[in-house]
């Protein structure tokens, strides 16, 4: 895909006298911080061929001489220089850094200059940005001059991205916040269209995602504005009028925005309660719920809160979105490993819950060895365990999958038994050397086998449990660590699970972003038998959209990095 350029220039002059006008010949005030004026009237090097038409300079190393229009300021660090100039490849840029430390030579944006220095390619990563350093020349040759602007459009490549290095453009479609999560920094990546999604959660891991995954890509933009640090704008907020330099930051490509106009997304409505006779159930990933020695102190841990300011605002978070939804049951992935006992992550989670709230133990004292665990929680009122909890620590649950835990319980009120399991399967980073790269699996990763194997060793299982606990009416729940298209996924479908959310709030659906891209990584799953018994299911968008470290107008918002999963079950009668 292509984008649409066009140049606009804001100078009268003729293309046939536009090189000799600004690059060859001095015009106005000429004034020079040190070396001649003469610069101004030198034979100098177009910026086009400094850059060329690949990703670095064919220069690079050499001295050279040039010029342009100073477009913007880099406090300490140089400025950005652009030529105007019509005759020069279209796969080259017209504009180069010129790197100076300490006042730059006391240019100033309208000014043209004249430089001399080494060809440098900027920066450590594989995305330099070409620049001219060791300035040995300089000499303002004219002032006040209009700023060169170039008007484009996304998709853009990889090579038209190259070939913007550094120029002033204009983006006039209207955007979306694809990723906020360094927007405390100020910086956005911005999407054409709808926000981006991740591709095997829309596509048959393979070709089809392969390309869904190019075309993010090219949709996709990353911007800096100092103001965005402040404005804390939700995933799918609009960006338009989009004017600045395409140049590097942080040592990667950003448009370094001038100006933006944005409209902010809505905010997630309050989820109402459930409806009387019916049991509302919700999944949470906590984002590490680690508790220091569960008093007060004991900060930082292995994982979660670095100090115990960190741990309340966490905790703040969490206890307002779980006073919002009511869950009757609560299961949970992410808290801390460390038993049931009056100083341990449970109890901390029982305490924000409040005293109509109980936790189910198993015998061990903890689930599994892992540093993180599941939980169940359920509001004594409403429901009774019927037997003893369960857990699966064999095959890939024994140090890959953490230990689902499982439980029957009864609805007091009616009488009706259901059996709830909550799990964790393996995570999609931290590949060892000696496995297949992140890539493997058709864009899976490289624990897919893993998390395959998994859900083939929870479903015996659970048929097992449900005979024992004579029912029927089985919910699956958790973080599955898979998208919705992948074969962990298509393995529950397989075993005759409903995916609730799916079946009752339509697709496309997300509980989380990785890197900008929205994909669904928490489910609920359930027999046919207790798929035909649930009143609503949906995902509350109350985190994976909302940028993180940042003070945010609901005290429930960002309590975790994924979103909860709300289920409403119709168990007022026995079946």
């Amino acid at each position: 895909m292509t984008g649409k350029l066009e140049r606009i220039t804001g100078l009268a002059f003729t293309p046939g006298l536009l090189l000799g006008a600004l690059l060859l010949s001095g015009c106005g005030e000429k004034t020079s911080v040190f070396g001649s004026a003469e610069l101004c009237v030198s034979e100098r090097t177009p910026i086009p061929t400094i850059q060329g038409d690949g990703y670095r300079s064919p220069l690079e190393d050499r001295y050279q001489l040039t010029g342009g229009i100073v477009t913007r300021i880099e406090p300490g660090n140089g400025y950005y220089i652009e030529q105007i100039e019509h005759d020069s490849p279209a796969a080259a840029s017209k504009a180069v850094f010129v790197q100076w430390h300490g006042e730059a030579g006391k240019a100033e944006p309208g000014h043209r200059v004249a430089v001399g220095g080494r060809v440098r390619e900027l920066g450590s990563q594989r995305d330099t940005l070409t620049g001219i350093s060791e300035i040995d020349r300089f000499a303002v040759c004219d002032t006040g001059l209009p700023l060169p602007l170039t008007r484009t459009e996304l998709p853009l490549g990889n090579p038209q991205r190259e070939a913007l290095e550094g120029m002033r453009i204009s983006i006039a479609q209207t955007l979306h916040v694809t990723d906020n999560y360094s927007a405390r920094h100020g910086e956005l990546t911005l999407s054409a269209g709808e926000t981006l999604r991740i591709p095997t959660e829309d596509h048959a891991p393979g070709a089809a995602a392969r390309r869904a995954d190019r075309d993010n890509r090219e949709r996709a933009l990353t911007a800096h504005s100092t103001s965005w640090s402040a404005e804390k704008l939700a995933a799918g907020s609009r960006v338009d009028q989009l004017t600045g330099i395409f140049g590097h930051r942080r040592e990667r490509q950003q448009l370094l925005t001038e100006s933006v106009r944005t409209s902010p997304a809505a905010m997630p409505k309050r989820i109402d309660p459930p409806d009387s006779g019916h049991i509302r159930v919700v999944s949470a990933n906590l984002l590490n719920f680690f508790n220091g020695n569960g008093r007060g102190a004991g900060f930082p841990t292995e994982r979660g809160a670095e100090t115990a300011a960190e741990f309340k605002a966490q905790s703040a978070r969490i206890r307002a979105a779980f006073n919002a939804l009511q869950p009757d049951l609560l299961a949970v992935q992410e808290l801390e490993n460390d038993g049931f006992g009056r100083h341990s992550a449970a109890q901390s989670l029982l305490d924000l819950l409040g005293p109509e709230y109980a936790v189910i133990r198993t015998p061990e004292n903890r689930i599994g060895d892992d540093v993180i665990t599941v939980g169940l929680f359920y509001r004594t009122s409403v429901l009774q365990p019927t037997g003893a909890a369960q857990t699966l620590g064999k095959g890939p649950f024994a140090n890959l999958s953490r230990e689902p835990l499982a439980q029957a319980f009864r609805v007091r009120e009616s009488g009706a038994v259901f059996l709830a399991a909550v799990n964790h399967l393996k995570s999609k980073g931290g590949c060892p050397e000696d496995r297949d790269s992140a890539n493997a699996d058709q864009g899976q990763g490289c624990w897919n086998p893993v998390r395959v194997e998994s859900v083939a060793t929870l479903l015996p299982w659970l048929r097992t449990l449900s005979r024992t606990a004579n029912t029927d009416l089985v919910l699956v729940l958790g973080d599955m660590n898979a998208y919705r298209r992948e074969d962990p996924v298509e393995r529950f479908r397989g075993g005759g699970y409903v995916e609730l959310v799916e079946h009752y709030s339509g697709l496309p659906q997300h509980s989380y972003r990785f890197y900008g891209r929205a994909g669904t990584l928490d489910y609920a799953f359930a027999t046919p038998a207790l798929a035909a018994r649930t009143a609503q299911a949906l995902i509350w968008h109350i985190n994976a959209d909302w940028p993180r470290g940042m003070d945010l107008p609901q005290p429930w918002l960002r309590m975790s990095d994924h979103d909860p999963v709300v289920i409403d079950l119709a168990l007022d009668d026995s079946p």
